[in-house]
């Protein structure tokens, strides 16, 4: 060990300050840099390791983890510092420190990397008095107030209680569990909801046999105190800290009424707060609220909310701001572009038209992850999606959590985009060809997809689609999609109909159709995606639903969507039979 480091540590191991491991690391880091000895080394290591690691790239199963994890050029994860690190000699190190130090923060860190991670790295069990060496030093640091941060206390004594639980060690639970009410007594701020409400989870939801009546009821009346004043202080965040915790006691304890009296005064300090947000604040805390409600089966008062919701919706709507973006395309390279899509017969050029527009989901997928990349604070959190009225429809998570939902948004998106050159592209075409109904007709029902019992119904919806008459064209042709694809999935030897409640049979749904693997199978992962996503996918375009249901405005009914459906229908006249 060199000259620099024995005399940091000497030094750390009489003081008496508050530190944190990261600022140990810094100075050892400082002093060893290049220092390759063995003692450098596990030292470096010591102080390196990430504690109550919650990501699972690392797969160890252990408390302490990698500070970092990465993917290099080869595609491999690294891991720094990395547990294939830890030798015996660095275990050996470790266990003398943990005997010759006097500083419980030091201490600890060593006793709990041995207990936590000989077995795992080198296959030795420690001694169980590596454990309770382990427990004690964290009690010294929680109850000395060594810790620069309240919430690192709060980690050093939750851990502490499950080492010595683990033990089934009741003295060390017992010191534990004073010594965590009486951190929380000293550290607890109405105003902090992370520095309260961890003893009742740890002992209370927690079903702590050792926790004393009296501690119990401490811990209860002490949370009923504070969600009062928070409910006066019109504290709707804190309310629910408080409130969600003592409902989820009283609801396991069988007690329905208390739970729901707690949950009332939580949905009232919202429903409070609300009067003095923005329009689109107010119904996504009133959302929020609804959620709390059904969770806790109270139907009456969820129903309630979803009438407030529904009458914030217009002012939502009215507070809303429009963004646009343009970008410039020289004419030359546009009549080149729409030249290529509409060359070699109309034949040719409608099939081109169906191809060109099929969005791809695996190029989608690399664009949300590189905008996830680029911009990683817009990709952090929850979208709400709303429609015409202000009424939320669907939420979207963030990429790491809901990577589908994220794809389906993003692809959502870019539709709008391709709107421009699909609507060009489809007036080329007309022009070029002179495309009457008939042409169109004639070409839609090469495939068996399309009923001759239906042509007069088709015929009439691309008539209307021709004459921009697109209210009658969107209405006609998308009951006829539906139809379409039905008739795929009976072709290919798929059941379209499903069992009712009621002992009989009814027709499958268009989104459950579009799921079934005989339509992936015939149309691809990219085709059968975007048709769900145009026709049937909440947080998508949803027009299926929106045009059945009598959902969409009249406004709605533009050019954009009536060109959507026409190309689904010029993708669906592509199947054909074929000779086998």
């Amino acid at each position: 060990m060199n000259i620099e480091l024995a005399q940091l540590i000497s030094e750390l191991d009489k003081s008496d300050e508050k530190i944190t491991e990261s600022c140990i690391a810094t100075k050892i880091n400082e002093v060893t840099k290049e220092d390759l000895s063995s003692g450098s080394i596990a030292e470096r290591m010591a102080f390196g390791f990430s504690e109550d690691y919650k990501h699972k790239q690392s797969g160890w199963g252990t408390y302490f983890g990698p500070m970092m994890v990465w993917f290099g050029d080869d595609g491999k994860a690294y891991e720094s510092p990395s547990i294939s690190s830890i030798t015996e000699e660095v275990v050996e190190h470790w266990i003398s420190r943990s005997q010759s130090t006097s500083n419980p923060v030091l201490k600890a860190r060593y006793c709990g990397l041995i207990w936590d991670l000989s077995n795992a790295a080198i296959g030795k069990k420690p001694d169980h008095t590596v454990a309770v060496n382990y427990v004690n030093a964290l009690l010294e640091i929680t109850d000395k107030d060594l810790c620069k941060h309240p919430t690192e206390s709060i980690k050093k004594i939750t851990r502490a209680y499950k080492v010595a639980s683990g033990l089934n060690n009741i003295s060390l639970i017992n010191r534990c569990i004073e010594s965590a009410i009486n951190l929380e007594d000293r550290i607890a701020e109405d105003s902090k909801a992370g520095l309260w409400g961890f003893c009742f989870d740890l002992f209370v939801l927690g079903k702590s046999k050792y926790l004393s009546e009296d501690q119990r009821e401490k811990l209860i009346e002490g949370l009923e105190q504070r969600l009062m004043r928070l409910s006066k202080d019109s504290s709707p965040w804190g309310c629910e800290s408080a409130g969600v915790r003592l409902a989820d006691y009283y609801r396991v304890k069988g007690n329905k009424e208390e739970a729901t009296r707690v949950i009332k005064v939580v949905g009232k300090s919202f429903e409070d707060a609300c009067d003095n947000v923005a329009p689109i604040q107010a119904s996504s805390w009133l959302q929020h609220v609804h959620d709390i409600y059904i969770s806790f089966n109270m139907k009456s008062d969820a129903e309630r909310i979803t009438k407030k919701i529904t009458e914030v919706g217009p002012d939502v709507v009215d507070s809303m701001q429009e963004l646009s973006h343009s970008i410039e395309i020289p004419n030359e390279q546009l009549d080149a572009y729409f030249d290529s899509m509409t060359n070699g017969g109309l034949e040719n050029t409608l099939i081109r038209i169906g191809a060109q527009f099929i969005p791809k989901k695996d190029q989608v997928e690399q664009q949300v992850l590189e905008l996830a990349k680029n911009y990683p604070l817009t990709n952090l959190f929850t979208k709400t999606l709303q429609d015409h009225k202000g009424r939320p429809i669907a939420t979207i998570g963030s990429v790491e959590n809901d990577l589908e939902g994220s794809i389906i948004h993003q692809l959502s998106s870019n539709l709008n985009t391709d709107a421009f050159f699909l609507r060009h592209s489809l007036k080329k075409a007309l022009e070029v060809y002179d495309i009457n109904v008939q042409d169109l007709t004639d070409f839609i029902f090469k495939s068996p997809l399309f009923e001759e019992t239906k042509q007069d119904i088709i015929h009439a919806g691309l008539r209307a689609y021709l004459n921009q008459d697109y209210i009658s064209a969107i209405h006609i042709l998308v009951p006829q999609i539906e139809a379409a694809i039905r008739t795929l999935v009976e072709l290919t030897g798929g059941a379209t109909l499903r069992s009712t409640r009621q002992g009989g049979l009814q027709l499958r749904t268009l989104d459950n159709l579009l799921r079934d693997e005989k339509v992936e199978e015939c149309f691809g992962i990219d085709l059968s995606f975007y048709f769900r996503i145009l026709l049937t996918e909440q947080r998508g375009w949803n027009i299926r639903n929106d045009v059945c249901h009598a959902i969409s405005p009249s406004g709605t009914f533009n050019c954009s969507v009536a060109d959507r459906i026409m190309h689904v229908i010029l993708c669906l006249a592509q199947v054909r039979v074929t000779n086998t």
